[in-house]
């Protein structure tokens, strides 16, 4: 049977963080332009969609952007890495999306550093 893969791109915030114990300049607080894709991955019936984007960018904006937009992550997650924040929004979408999906997340924190996170 065909999977399907679809995604739906264009979710952006404003965030910072920092990192106090690194040696280097990331120990200030800075922020970043993130881009979110956001992606699911099953097999459909003829004639139906695998997901709804309409309804996948409700949830999006309700659920992430929201929570995120101009926030200070160290605030939000006791890592604020791109790693535990692409996990973060998985976690908060995962339960609003059919269970007969699998969920990934693309997450940019700059043009050139992207980390992609499937969970289970």
């Amino acid at each position: 049977m065909p999977i399907w893969r679809v995604g739906k791109s264009g979710f952006r915030f404003n965030a910072m963080h920092s990192f106090p114990n690194d040696g280097g300049y990331d120990r200030n607080p800075h922020g970043h332009d993130y881009e979110l894709t956001i992606l699911v991955e099953g097999t459909r019936a003829a004639g139906e969609m695998l997901l709804d984007t309409r309804e996948l960018k409700a949830l999006v904006d309700e659920h992430v952007i929201a929570a995120l937009d101009h926030r200070d992550l160290n605030q939000v997650l006791p890592d604020p890495s791109t790693e535990a924040l692409a996990e973060w929004i998985w976690q908060r979408l995962r339960p609003r999306i059919s269970a007969h999906v699998r969920l990934g997340i693309h997450l940019w924190e700059t043009r050139t550093t992207s980390v992609e996170f499937w969970g289970d």
